[in-house]
């Protein structure tokens, strides 16, 4: 990658999907940087996984509205142009 490539204010960007607490119903998003990004929370409904993306965050237009976890990091993935993994180790 060159150097215009990597400095983009639109630059291609990781997301780790960390699991919060012990419940299994929220998960934070941070970049490679540990720069948070906001969040996604597990509800009730039809569209049980809901992403909350930080206001300044390459997550803004992101859809919000999800049926799977795996959508809802699918659709990180895409607005974000790089990965969006589950970070396992943060499970107990």
């Amino acid at each position: 990658m060159d150097i215009q490539q990597c400095c983009r204010e639109d630059a291609d960007m990781d997301v780790i999907v960390n699991p919060t607490g012990s419940s299994g119903t929220e998960w934070s998003l941070d970049d490679r940087l540990g720069r948070h990004l906001g969040t996604i929370l597990k509800t009730q409904g039809s569209f049980p996984f809901v992403i909350e993306p930080e206001p300044a965050s390459g997550l803004s237009g992101v859809r919000l509205l999800h049926t799977s976890l795996d959508e809802a990091m699918s659709s990180i993935a895409r607005t974000m142009g790089g990965a969006c993994e589950l970070n396992s180790r943060c499970r107990d």
